[in-house]
């Protein structure tokens, strides 16, 4: 055993006991990425184990018990190595848990933290109120967690940890869904089977869910995926017909949120000192800036006021409606008493045409 928890030892993989597999929802995303790492440049990070209990006979270190570090061994195991690198807390099995719960932050997800206090409720006897003061938590927000259990079922939960439901849509759709209708929300969980849906997909199904009435729910609930497959169909139907307005209208929707954003960063998240020390990059940027949405903001007031089709008989606007329109016109002594198509009539010399 080292004598801080700061060494690091390599461990066979068959002395770890997963017990706690069950506490982390699967994330395949962040797996494929943790097996590129693995592979281009071995193990960075050290996992954390504690010692198990000592077996009826056998020295004590012979079994450590997984604290954090499941992703990493998981991967290992897929690469056939036989070792891994890893952290030893001294302390008890609990307490390791909790601390990792501390030193995490705001990495471990609403049903994860759910799961973890289910947990250390039941299976370690903490009650509301030691679980609140280890956990530097209040008592309400200890027991709005563990009212979870009571309402995802054991298949949700399943699910939710196997990754074929991100925890992310369960708190945001699923959730709601149970509260208000168990049954139907059991009944569209099922009707899932072993498809992996996304966020995006379970928010349309909740978002048809809330709009449909009665019957329009049952089937909703009865034939999700039927449902995704034609929502998906009416999605493409409608991004092949969305014009190049549409697009110009988004783009410009960008720019304005672009612009805000920068905004923000420059009044709040750049000291001015900063600020001076790239003076001139800066400056030289939003010279570009500015040029570039110059000449965009005269292409646009260009094709909106300029280039519309003009009537057959000239400009028709009142000459108050605008400051240029009088400039646009000759002087009133400049022009003919009856009009240019009555001046074509007169003579050459100038005398009016005979009296009819």
């Amino acid at each position: 055993m080292p004598a801080a928890w700061t060494d690091t030892v390599q461990i066979e993989l068959h002395q770890l006991e997963l017990r706690h597999a069950a506490l982390r929802a699967a994330d395949p995303a962040r797996r494929r990425k943790l097996l590129a790492a693995l592979c281009d440049a071995g193990q960075q990070v050290p996992v954390v184990v504690v010692a198990a209990d000592a077996p009826a006979e056998g020295p004590a270190a012979d079994r450590y018990i997984l604290i954090d570090g499941y992703v990493r061994v998981d991967v290992l195991q897929s690469l056939g190595r036989d070792t891994v690198e890893a952290t030893v807390w001294t302390m008890a099995e609990t307490d390791a848990l909790i601390a990792r719960f501390h030193l995490e932050g705001r990495a471990r997800s609403t049903l994860e933290e759910a799961w973890l206090l289910e947990h250390l409720a039941s299976d370690e006897g903490l009650s509301l109120e030691e679980l609140g003061r280890r956990l530097c938590r209040t008592k309400s927000w200890v027991s709005r967690r563990l009212g979870l259990r009571k309402v995802l079922t054991s298949e949700m939960r399943a699910k939710v940890a196997a990754g074929q439901i991100p925890p992310q849509a369960a708190m945001k759709y699923l959730l709601p869904l149970a509260r208000a209708n168990g049954e139907h929300a059991r009944t569209l969980v099922g009707n899932l089977g072993a498809h992996r849906i996304s966020v995006r997909q379970l928010g349309r199904l909740y978002g048809a869910y809330r709009a449909a009435d009665a019957v329009g729910r049952t089937r909703i609930c009865h034939s999700p995926l039927m449902f995704l497959q034609m929502d998906g169909q009416a999605a493409r139907v409608e991004q092949a017909q969305s014009t190049v307005v549409d697009r110009l209208v988004t783009d410009l929707g960008a720019i304005a949120g672009l612009c805000g954003r920068t905004r923000r960063r420059v009044c709040a998240e750049i000291s001015v000192d900063e600020m001076l020390v790239a003076r001139e990059r800066i400056w030289m940027a939003a010279m570009a800036a500015r040029g570039a949405f110059g000449i965009l903001d005269h292409e646009i007031s260009r094709r909106l006021h300029d280039d519309r089709p003009r009537a057959a008989d000239g400009d028709l606007r009142v000459a108050e409606q605008g400051p240029g329109d009088p400039g646009d016109r000759a002087g009133a002594a400049d022009l003919p008493e009856h009009g240019a198509g009555h001046s074509a009539q007169r003579t050459g010399d100038g005398a009016p045409p005979p009296q009819r």
